[in-house]
């Protein structure tokens, strides 16, 4: 058993993922709410995690944030409320990198990050100016912000990869400026949907849209290694487009991760990167099917009371066809998944 599921993690073993997901697709919601200003539904959605997780350091963030911008609207007349929340916190300066960056409005802030929009005086172009909380933030984790800008910014301009333009330093808080999603991500897509299940002709043209995405990745020998819903953003107008690269691994280069180390979520890994193995272009094709199996069926493929199950699944059980679960499902459809999501990288 310890052979085949090594100790070391970059993610906590949770006592339930199941809860785990929920967590995360409530704060989720939190940040969504917090970014139209609803302060009183990220209060209500933040109790509800703290039920669930009362030490949960992002809905406490969360809570602070919500405390202190009510205080501010009781002490103060409604019109002066509603400026002071469309601006950024008074701690915060006007501008960023020396005035390129004028904000323009405080989007939200969670555990990790404060993101605003801005407007860059360089390029004239509004912008997501993301700045990084450096509290507990260790050399392994700047690395990896590092990293993913580098890779990001090694794949130039594509219609399927969200565009990192800038990366920097403000004081001792490292910052990354990306273009605007206003669509949210999938898994809020997902999460919103009725009982979880996109409309099959929306999940394939996410699907086909994000392949285009990873392909021309591959083709520049950058693996995602971490792709799942939470990673898949939507302009405006519903194109899909893959962000978050902090797990990228440049193909000709040596392994970041020791032997035996796994790195990534567990509902969308392929066996071999949960065995801590090579992992390939065909890696990201094995998530890229379990993304597509919940999009179609609003589930993950496995699933289980801890991290530990639902990884022994990805590497010994054969996934339940997608037509047990959605009967609307094209038999095309689910036998696509099912190649992307077999055991053997050479079968995928």
């Amino acid at each position: 058993m310890d052979k085949l599921f090594p100790q070391t993690y970059y993610f906590p073993i949770m006592a339930s993922e199941r809860v785990q997901r929920r967590i995360e697709r409530l704060l989720d919601q939190a940040e969504e709410a917090m970014d139209r200003l609803d302060w009183e539904s990220v209060r209500d959605i933040v109790k509800v995690v703290l039920g669930l997780d009362p030490e949960n350091s992002d809905a406490l963030v969360f809570l602070a944030s919500v405390d202190r911008v009510l205080e501010d609207e009781t002490a103060a007349p409604p019109a002066q409320a509603t400026t002071r929340m469309l601006t950024p916190p008074p701690d915060q300066p006007a501008s960023f990198a020396n005035g390129r960056y004028l904000v323009k409005q405080f989007l939200g802030e969670g555990g990790k990050k404060r993101v605003y929009l801005a407007h860059d005086t360089t390029l004239d172009r509004e912008v997501a100016f993301a700045l990084i909380k450096s509290e507990g933030l260790d050399d392994t984790s700047r690395t990896r912000i590092t990293r993913e800008a580098q890779a990001m910014g090694r794949l130039g301009s594509h219609p399927h990869i969200v565009m990192v333009f800038d990366l920097g330093q403000e004081g001792d808080l490292p910052y990354m400026v990306t273009e605007l999603m206003g669509g949210g991500d999938v898994e809020s897509l997902i999460e919103k949907a009725t009982d979880h299940r996109l409309p099959l002709d929306q999940a394939i043209g996410i699907a086909q849209e994000t392949c285009q995405g990873l392909e021309f990745a591959h083709s520049r020998g950058i693996v995602h290694r971490d792709l799942k819903p939470g990673n898949v953003w939507l302009t405006e107008d519903g194109i899909a487009k893959i962000g978050d690269f902090g797990l990228a691994v440049a193909l000709d280069r040596s392994r970041l991760t020791t032997e035996g180390m796994m790195v990534g979520t567990v509902s969308y890994m392929p066996p071999e990167q949960a065995m801590g193995g090579e992992v390939t272009p065909r890696s990201d094709l094995y998530s890229l099917g379990a993304m597509l199996y919940e999009m179609v069926t609003g589930r993950p493929p496995f699933q289980g009371d801890d991290s530990v199950a639902i990884i022994g699944q990805h590497i010994n059980t054969p996934p339940v066809a997608s037509t047990w679960h959605n009967s609307e499902c094209p038999r095309a459809l689910d036998a696509l998944i099912l190649r992307l999501l077999a055991k053997d990288p050479s079968e995928r």
